[in-house]
């Protein structure tokens, strides 16, 4: 599977697509699919972008779990300043950073890396080029190491299952200031599952020079052999809803582990939760509220589900205003532009060759 990106054309595609150009919203299927006017659609499409509730449609980039199978999450002592700023916005290892109060640590930052060694090699590198302040000035950095193969649940948009409930509870969903409806919310539905979305495959071909088919046929290849996963919104904070919590968890499951994990990813409040091996913990999760008491009570769910059979926990809440922005793609799309660098030098040696 690797060798489709060692392939120009294959790399040029997925730039493309994984930063969402090329892809847009369907009005058309989703007028059939609600029987409603395709103005009507469109207007409430435009509502959910406009209010940054969904982030335009994109093809996930898979293939960063391959490249990238070591998660860190790091607890660090860092300055809040522009430069700082700079370093987490454009850093290509960096996926998500919030600032928080966490003993001596006021940020934690979600990274992905090769392994341990090139882990410990971007750490260097990042302090000889003054991206972040010296260790004589700072707390050393506080690291946890996961695999990205351990993975028990990858579900980005579980949560729409908590807002839906409360939904239909009659409890009003106000998002960024836009009261959802019933139209907008069903559009929201089935946009964050990969529905009601498209792929210009005419406006892809004009650019990047080649035949219609051709990329039809290519993205069926990359997307049958897991580069890619079909296209999809998703939230701007990748898999917390607007206005919604997320919570870091370390957990110590003691036993009825099956059927706690069978619970886990059956539940809509979780949307990652992979296997550790930190101290006492064996389990990470991500989860999802829409404030802090509906977390004590999904705790007490879960202890009066399964008694004495969960033990210690070590956890962050983290709110919007904690949650620095930045680009979801970015660590995918700095992944293909060095395999297109590394294709350019392979190219350019040959020629070397070929004229010697």
């Amino acid at each position: 599977m690797s060798e489709l990106l060692n392939d120009k054309l294959n790399l040029e595609i997925l730039e493309n697509i994984c930063s969402g150009t090329g892809v847009d919203v369907n009005i058309s299927a989703l007028s059939q699919l609600f029987k409603r006017h395709r103005n009507t659609i469109k207007e409430q499409v435009k509502a959910l972008f406009k209010f940054k509730i969904i982030n335009k449609p994109i093809y996930p980039f898979l293939w960063l779990y391959e490249e990238y199978p070591l998660l860190v999450v790091s607890r660090a002592d860092l300055p809040r300043n522009d430069a700082i700023d700079k370093f987490l916005r454009e850093d290509e290892h960096i996926f998500g950073a919030f600032y928080v109060r966490d003993e001596e640590y006021n940020t934690l930052l979600i990274e992905y890396h090769n392994n341990i060694y090139t882990y410990g090699e971007w750490k260097k590198e990042i302090v000889l080029k003054e991206k972040i302040p010296p260790r004589d000035i700072r707390y050393p950095a506080h690291s946890l190491f996961f695999s990205n193969q351990n993975i028990i649940k990858y579900q980005p948009y579980s949560p729409i299952s908590i807002m839906e409930e409360k939904y239909n509870n009659g409890e009003q969903i106000e998002i960024n200031g836009f009261k959802m409806n019933d139209l907008c919310f069903q559009i929201l539905k089935k946009f964050v599952i990969g529905e009601g979305i498209q792929t210009n495959e005419n406006m892809l071909a004009n650019k990047l020079h080649v035949h219609r088919k051709t990329i039809e046929r290519r993205i069926s290849i990359l997307l049958k052999e897991k580069i890619i996963s079909k296209p999809v919104c998703r939230f701007p904070e990748f898999f917390v809803p607007p206005n919604l919590i997320l919570v870091y968890c370390l957990m110590e499951i003691k036993k009825n582990n099956e059927k706690i994990l069978k619970a886990f990813k059956l539940d809509p409040n979780i949307p990652l939760a992979l296997e550790a091996n930190i101290g006492r913990y064996n389990i990470l999760l991500f989860k999802v509220f829409f404030n802090v008491e509906e977390h004590f009570k999904w705790e007490e769910k879960y202890d009066s589900r399964f008694p004495d059979s969960i033990g210690a926990m070590k956890k962050l809440l983290l709110s919007p205003e904690m949650t620095y922005s930045i680009d979801q793609q970015k660590v995918s799309l700095a992944i293909l532009n060095k395999k297109k660098d590394s294709l350019r030098g392979r190219e350019l040696i040959e020629s070397l060759k070929g004229i010697g």
